[in-house]
């Protein structure tokens, strides 16, 4: 059901606020009268067996799009609320067309203030970070209730921003404005009803795939800029089911094509070349280490080859602990460290190993304590919980379908999983990867 509700919404959306704009673009210079004796029976009349049809799929949420000429308001009148504001009808037009049932357009369409593209990118870019965090999670929250006109331009603003900032590497307010993206399905929607996703992904690609990453004293921000513009091309990705065949700037050797494309699968440590394995050992040393991971090592890996060894690493640790190399409380206690806010964003590709490798492995109760540790953490910092958030929506449904698996076929459960809370975390997220 929420699959219908969404689609509703978003048709809606597109009724009220892109289909205006695509009349304007192509028969803008009809005259206003012709509109209003265009649209007046369209508007009128719904053929009752196409209602009933759509009715049975959406639910209650036909009479939002579907209403009876004597509501009060409905989809029609904020349809002809976003023509008139565009000057495509009189004001008036909506009493004429909808046989005086809704008044006067005027108030509506004098109610919204327009959005001048230009200034709020030049304001955005001039702000300083603190101003900045405020602002930009301000200006995403009111894209999904702007207006027709504020709508299109906030899209095009945001466009416009993730452009600017990934070929000036100005990564700080890149990522800032990614999250708060991929923190909302409603805006990653919207967004697709102006531009073309690949047009989108483009400017961000390239900025991960010549990303420089050298030794630096700020090493933690580097990779939490990284992580995030990173989950912002996984949401578009894995939301919108894009094919990468679509991007062409991408080719074999770029990190975003070996991402996605390889996102949960470990490598067999003889395939790997000596500086990838003794980035490896390094990584596997510092997690079950009591002296933790140093500074030197991580200032040693970039955060492209670090992605691309999560779910190696992952799998060595298990396979160790499966082999009394280590205690299962030390490889979760040293796993646990990838919940630190710079590293969260590798937690995706920990979360597809565990997904692809548990239809298969005999011995579950390590990689299920694995997989409870990092989807029900028992401490995340403030500033790690929107990261959080992100990784499981994106990585909820492959996990929530093999734990249900598991839970079918297994004719006993280890007592050390809280399947029931795995559940209900994951559950909230599925719809992320297959609404549309």
């Amino acid at each position: 059901m929420k699959q219908y509700q969404t689609r509703v919404k978003l048709w809606k959306t597109f009724i009220v606020k892109r289909l205006p704009h695509i009349i304007q673009e192509h028969v803008s210079d009809v005259p206003s009268s012709t509109f209003e004796y265009s649209l007046r029976r369209p508007l009128l009349t719904v053929d009752e067996n196409a209602l009933a049809i759509v009715n049975a799929k959406a639910a209650n949420d036909i009479d939002v799009i579907f209403s009876e000429p004597t509501s009060p308001y409905d989809v029609r009148h904020e349809f002809l609320k976003s023509m008139a504001q565009l000057g495509l009808i009189d004001r008036a037009a909506g009493d004429r067309i909808l046989s005086g049932n809704n008044g006067s357009l005027q108030d509506e369409v004098d109610g919204e203030e327009p959005l001048h593209g230009e200034e709020v990118i030049i304001r955005l870019l001039e702000m300083d970070s603190y101003e900045f965090e405020t602002a930009i999670s301000q200006f995403v929250t009111d894209v999904a209730t702007a207006g027709c006109v504020r709508q299109s331009a906030a899209v095009d603003v945001m466009v416009e921003l993730l452009s600017v900032w990934s070929a000036q590497r100005e990564t700080y307010k890149l990522r800032l404005l990614a999250q708060e993206i991929a923190l909302s399905t409603e805006v990653m929607n919207i967004m697709l009803l102006y531009r073309d996703p690949y047009e989108i992904l483009r400017p961000l690609i390239t900025c991960l795939d010549t990303w420089s990453y050298e030794d630096e004293s700020n090493f933690q921000d580097n990779y939490t800029d990284f992580g995030l513009i990173l989950l912002l091309i996984c949401s578009f990705y894995y939301h919108f089911q894009l094919d990468l065949g679509e991007i062409a700037s991408l080719n074999e050797n770029s990190f975003c094509m070996k991402y996605l494309t390889s996102s949960g699968v470990a490598h067999p440590i003889e395939s790997l070349g000596q500086e990838s394995s003794d980035l490896l050992g390094g990584w596997i040393m510092g997690l079950f280490d009591t002296n933790g991971i140093s500074d030197d090592m991580i200032r040693s890996c970039s955060p492209m080859d670090y992605s691309l060894l999560v779910p190696t690493i992952v799998q060595q640790s298990v396979a160790a602990c499966n082999k009394n190399f280590m205690d299962v409380d030390t490889l979760k206690g040293g796993l646990e460290y990838f919940l630190q806010p710079f590293l969260l964003s590798s937690v995706l590709g920990a979360l597809h190993w565990l997904a692809r490798e548990l239809w298969t492995l005999r011995e579950i109760d390590v990689p299920l304590q694995i997989l409870q540790a990092l989807i029900i953490p028992q401490f995340l910092s403030d500033e790690a919980h929107p990261v959080h958030k992100i990784v499981l929506r994106i990585g909820a449904l492959s996990v929530y379908n093999v734990t249900q698996e598991i839970l079918r076929k297994a004719t006993q459960l280890p007592d050390t999983i809280n399947f029931n809370g795995i559940i209900d975390t994951l559950t909230p997220h599925l719809q992320f990867s297959k609404e549309l």
